[in-house]
């Protein structure tokens, strides 16, 4: 039975979705053709997910262990074996089940500015049509009813509460066994941060993935028109989308969401009262992970799509260490 020996474990909105697509590109590692599979976080129990989206999440779980197992069969003469589901971070037993079923498996980590990613995960929902609230703070006020109702997504201040959601991890694994990683080093330093990921995945650190194209970007259409489209037509889409094979969903998919997107404001006022109920979280974090992350507690507008002035750059001695993980 081939169960990965490695899992990609979040956070979600982190850069997850392309590093599933760099990490494809190596040929020493086996990737599951389906990112998200959810397994550690259900095991055995079928997903039962509530809000907007949730049909959606529980028909692409995987929950069977058999099911599972089946993610892996094409694996040939590949070293690492690997897959990608961001809600292993936050979701309860999941580490537990990790341990038992894989206790050595290499477990990574990429975190994002928690008040950043909370907003860009709004953003696509918002784009996406599954979010019935307009600004992040009245659906961050209505995360308890969503979580009471088990939203398969939509909870977006909860899921930045970084070294709360890790300490199960480090408390299960070895600090040997778990890499984190900041997304400022995949936009950054990409290289650096391959280089050191390939050599603790224990393949050719040398190879270096195509990481010109970024998906799954955050932001509204830009053509008002599409846009109106892909938004207006939900209700339509929940519909015949279980009637359409995953190639042609995930086609129609891409002509909407991979156009060109422009970003929505995050007023400076509400990212502020974010970093305010994140700032003990980040410095608990700063310590487990030895990393300096001041930069996430900075007062400032909207983050542009690209990574911070003072973000560790390629070849430099920060960089070195601190991509580095420990």
């Amino acid at each position: 039975m081939t169960l990965p020996n490695f899992l990609i474990i979040g956070a979600a909105k982190s850069g997850t979705t392309s590093l599933h697509q760099y990490l494809r590109q190596h040929p020493q590692i086996y990737m599951s053709a389906l990112k998200e599979t959810n397994f550690f976080a259900l095991e055995g129990e079928r997903p039962d997910f509530g809000g907007p989206d949730g049909d959606v999440f529980n028909r692409d779980c995987v929950y069977r262990i058999e099911d599972y197992v089946r993610l892996f069969e094409g694996r040939t003469d590949e070293i690492a074996i690997g897959e990608v589901s961001p809600r292993y971070l936050g979701a309860k037993g999941a580490a537990a089940r990790i341990k038992r079923r894989i206790p050595e498996a290499k477990l990574v980590a990429i975190l994002r500015d928690p008040a950043e990613r909370a907003f860009s995960a709004f953003s696509m929902r918002r784009r996406d049509g599954w979010e019935p609230c307009v600004t992040l703070e009245e659906a961050i006020a209505d995360e308890p009813r969503r979580i009471a109702e088990r939203w398969g997504s939509g909870v977006y201040a909860r899921h930045g509460f970084y070294a709360e959601l890790l300490q199960p991890y480090f408390e299960l694994f070895g600090r040997d066994q778990i890499r984190v990683y900041l997304y400022d080093d995949l936009v950054a330093a990409p290289d650096l941060l391959f280089e050191h990921l390939f050599a603790f995945l224990g393949v050719d650190r040398r190879f270096r993935p195509v990481t010109s194209q970024r998906l799954n970007v955050s932001g509204v259409i830009k053509n008002p028109v599409l846009r109106m489209i892909w938004t207006r037509t939900h209700p339509l889409q929940k519909t015949i989308r279980p009637l359409l094979p995953k190639a042609a969903r995930e086609g129609v998919s891409r002509f909407f969401t991979g156009r060109e997107k422009v970003r929505l404001p995050f007023p400076p006022e509400q990212r502020q009262r974010l970093i305010d109920r994140y700032r003990d979280d980040i410095r608990q974090l700063e310590e487990l992970i030895d990393r300096d992350l001041s930069v996430w507690l900075a007062s400032r507008s909207a983050a542009p799509e690209r990574a911070p002035k003072d973000a560790p750059q390629a070849g430099s001695r920060s960089a070195s260490r601190d991509v580095a993980g420990w």
